[in-house]
């Protein structure tokens, strides 16, 4: 199994921010880190939760309506814990910046609805190949459509659908989009689903599981499951006796 931190290592510092990423990377079994992003006012991708800023900022309105600068202004942390009070909204960049040098893969969830985000996917492409980040990336929504249009905008770029529920016609999906990667709530996966797509070459994650059982669920239907979690403590209580195994 891999693991994936859900927003970073969010059980232990706020959510999509830079302290939160760099606890994940202090982790050798962390296989990769999934964030959300959006676009400011200003066309910068920042990221971020939330299409609103009130729950995990001192700000409020929409994250759309404001600049990065203003976005920057805010604070990102003491809503978590006083102790993180300087952590801002990070930009996608920075975030890159980070991860540049190491092995860690990022699994960036567009925060696209509809077309709430004019120039949302050609602005994350723009940053992937600038970085030079493709083979470390992944892109997802759970507006397929975006997808759709980041393999348009670069084929190379590796993608993947995020579904809450039980669809039908799964392969058909992938094929259409482009996708080589299904994430899916917990509660909806089947082995049976998951061996098939599995067999088919497709990626299959589940999120967001925090229970070391059902992680240990989970990974009895494939050693490849690919676990998004907010604890990955409760992952290594399940996967490092396995690894220590060999």
């Amino acid at each position: 199994m891999k693991c994936i931190a859900h927003r970073g290592w969010s059980s232990k510092a706020p959510e999509n921010t830079l302290a939160a990423f760099r606890l994940a990377l202090q982790e050798p079994p962390m296989y990769a880190v999934e964030l959300d992003v959006h676009l400011s006012k200003d066309g910068i991708p920042v990221v971020i939760h939330d299409h609103t800023l009130e729950r995990t900022t001192n700000g409020s309105g929409l994250v759309k309506d404001c600049t990065f600068w203003e976005l920057r202004s805010l604070d990102a942390g003491s809503w978590f814990s006083s102790s993180f009070s300087e952590e801002k909204i990070p930009a996608l960049e920075e975030v890159f910046e980070l991860f540049k040098p190491t092995t860690c893969r990022i699994v960036i969830e567009l925060k696209q609805t509809g077309e709430f985000y004019s120039g949302l996917e050609k602005a994350v492409v723009d940053l992937i190949k600038k970085y030079d980040m493709h083979s470390q990336v992944l892109v997802a929504s759970f507006d397929h459509e975006s997808v759709v249009n980041v393999k348009k905008l670069d084929s190379n770029i590796e993608t993947g659908l995020i579904i809450l529920g039980r669809p039908t016609l799964v392969l058909e999906q992938l094929v259409h989009t482009g996708a080589s990667s299904i994430s899916m709530h917990y509660a909806f996966i089947t082995e049976e689903l998951v061996q098939s797509l599995i067999e088919k070459g497709i990626r299959v994650g589940a999120w967001t599981v925090d229970d070391a059982k059902v992680i240990e669920k989970l990974g009895q239907f494939s050693k490849h499951m690919q676990i998004t979690t907010n604890d990955p403590e409760q992952f290594l209580k399940v996967a490092l006796p396995t690894i220590t195994k060999g």
